[in-house]
């Protein structure tokens, strides 16, 4: 469904000190579209990062890297599947 999502994230990210989270984070967004290049017409690289109200969810990528942890994470997922369509993802 999506790549970088606050919920069901292992126990073990969320434990991460904040200064490991970006690397974790771009190590996954590489091996999953790294993995399937080419083969996926788009993917949802973030999936719901704001609140209702439209602050952003206070989720680890938040307190690791502030506001530019979605930019960060489409970066990287353009790296690795260039062709590729990119969104985020919200609910509301």
């Amino acid at each position: 469904h999506t790549v970088v999502w606050q919920n069901q994230l292992p126990s073990w990210v969320s434990s991460l000190p904040l200064n490991q989270v970006q690397q974790a984070m771009e190590s996954h967004i590489t091996t999953e579209a790294s993995h399937y290049k080419g083969q996926v017409y788009a993917w949802d690289v973030v999936n719901e990062p704001f609140n209702g109200d439209g602050s952003f969810v206070s989720d680890v990528f938040y307190r690791a890297m502030g506001s530019g942890y979605i930019a960060d994470a489409l970066r990287t997922a353009h790296a690795a599947d260039p062709g590729t369509q990119l969104s985020h993802n919200d609910y509301n």
